[in-house]
């Protein structure tokens, strides 16, 4: 990893940005006005509509009307969000790419800032940056900051990073791609419907560097309790952070064969998953002593990724743990322990937005 300073780009390439449409034509005019009015660079827009059942590609074609740049294909049936970003991203020509749902949206100037980057370090594939989350029906207005540096990882130690935390650091629409590095990684994987975009990372890492735009904003990532990537992927619903961190695995052990110490990287991704879902045992244990079945279920998931973790696993699963914890919670004492862990949380964050991972 090393840190430099931004400098201005001093060409102007052209970006590509494939939206996915799904009844999304009420969010779909803040996506593509946010891409279509980006300076420093050119942009194609494809809106790919997937078969919508509400004034989605009406909507679009009235978009294309007023954007030059952007142009509006239909599916003649409903493909699913994968389906539809493969068939979009398979058409793009710019120099770089880039995926974006019709919920969100680019912050301005984020196309060059990434562009800049890539421009500048030809070797590498990817770049992102900080993200805002929001669930106002209005996204904000204001012009980020600019950049405050710039990280360059080497791919390969930035996905060991991801592996070791187990998690993913990039959520789409910040991340912007080499579309010839794109063609060389190939398509997102269909059976990884929730966590395809975890297992692309990994695979531009073992293929290219990695880079980080610090201190300012790229992206707006809208969350409103139906955003795709949730309904399609079958996240919705009781017990979903333990299927989402399912999910997760699958994609960690299917990147893995992309790296020459995979077996190593996902041994440590499946300790720190292991950890994480003992957490939630706990979490749901203190909030829902009731809940034993899920309770049951977390802690056998987290002892089958890491069988080191079985002896604190039957802890957690323990009818005399499950009781110390309530007692701890009436009393108050739950918060000396909890404490610690949150000022740790922070101090992860604070790191993540310096150099883009924990």
């Amino acid at each position: 990893m090393r840190k430099a300073e931004p400098v201005a780009l001093t060409s102007r390439p052209t970006v590509s940005v494939v939206i996915p449409c799904y009844n999304y034509g009420h969010f779909l005019p803040n996506a593509v006005e946010s891409v279509a009015t980006q300076e420093g660079v050119d942009v194609d827009v494809l809106i790919v509509d997937d078969a919508s059942t509400d004034d989605s590609f009406h909507v679009a074609e009235e978009l294309a009307s007023r954007f030059s740049r952007v142009r509006v294909v239909r599916n003649e049936e409903n493909l699913g969000l994968i389906g539809t970003a493969n068939k979009g991203l398979a058409t793009v020509t710019g120099t770089y790419a880039l995926l974006i749902s019709a919920d969100d949206a680019l912050a301005p100037g984020a196309l060059a800032r990434a562009a800049a980057l890539m421009e500048a370090n030809p070797d590498v594939g990817l770049t992102y940056g900080p993200v805002n989350y929001t669930t106002e029906a209005e996204l904000p207005q204001e012009v980020p900051d600019p950049a405050s540096h710039w990280v360059i990882w080497d791919g390969v130690e930035w996905a060991s990073r991801l592996y070791r935390n187990a998690e993913n650091q990039i959520y789409s629409p910040e991340a912007v791609v080499r579309t010839s590095t794109m063609r060389e990684v190939g398509d997102y994987d269909p059976a990884l419907p929730y966590t395809s975009d975890v297992e692309m990372w990994l695979r531009f890492a073992a293929r290219a560097k990695v880079g980080f735009i610090a201190g300012t904003v790229q992206a707006y990532y809208r969350v409103h309790g139906s955003n795709m990537s949730m309904t399609q992927g079958g996240m919705t619903g009781e017990r979903r952070q333990l299927r989402e961190l399912r999910h997760r695995m699958d994609a960690f052990e299917s990147a893995s064969k992309c790296f020459a110490h995979g077996k190593r990287y996902l041994a440590v991704a499946r300790r720190g998953a292991a950890k994480y879902a003992l957490l939630l045992a706990r979490i749901e244990r203190d909030a829902s002593p009731e809940s034993d079945e899920y309770i049951d279920e977390l802690v056998t998931f987290a002892a089958t990724l890491d069988p080191t973790a079985r002896l604190r696993a039957a802890w957690a699963a323990s009818g005399t743990r499950r009781r110390l914890a309530r007692i701890l919670t009436r009393t108050g004492a739950r918060s000396l322990v909890v404490l610690p862990r949150v000022l740790a949380t922070g101090r992860r964050r604070v790191r993540n937005e310096d150099t883009g991972v924990h």
